[in-house]
Formats: C-alpha cells, sequence, structure tokens
C-alpha cells in the first residue's frame, strides 16, 4: 500500500499545516499537510488533508486519532478513497 491521504475534519481556526504535520508526525511520515481555507477570507474551513508516507501509517494515525480532542474541537478523520496521485 503506496502513500495515502487522511481526511482530517473538526479543525479549530488557529491549527496550521504545522501543527497537522507535527501532530501526524508521530504516526510516520507526513509527506505533505494542508489546511484547507476560504478564498476571500482566509479563514480555516475547518478541514484539512495529510498524506502519510503509506497506508498503514494512515490506518494507524485514524484509529488513534479519530474522536480526539485537538485544539479544542473534536477530530474526525478517515483514509481517503482515492489514491494521493490525484
Amino acid at each position: 500500500m503506496g502513500k495515502r491521504v487522511v481526511y482530517v475534519g473538526g479543525l479549530s481556526d488557529s491549527v496550521s499545516a504545522s501543527n497537522l504535520r507535527d501532530l501526524f508526525s508521530t504516526y510516520g511520515l507526513v509527506a505533505r499537510a494542508h489546511v484547507v481555507r476560504h478564498k476571500h477570507s482566509r479563514k480555516s474551513a475547518g478541514y484539512g488533508f495529510v498524506e502519510m508516507g503509506s497506508g498503514e501509517q494512515a490506518l494507524e494515525a485514524v484509529a488513534a486519532l479519530e474522536g480526539t480532542q485537538y485544539d479544542g474541537n473534536y477530530l474526525r478523520l478517515y483514509v481517503t478513497p482515492f489514491p494521493s496521485s490525484c
């Protein structure tokens, strides 16, 4: 199983891509981390994506972090059904 992308929902406005990278690095290699922001206001849309080094690492991160509280919000995670090359 190659690299996999994890959807991360329930993010607070103050969470950055760097924060996501730090949070997920406990579970393996983080190839990329991105927080989605509104086009005009640049405020967080409340979700982002993390590309992990392998599918196993992605699944481990989801199992460990799903439903946990981070920066005042409860995280919702799942491994996306599409390959990271899309």
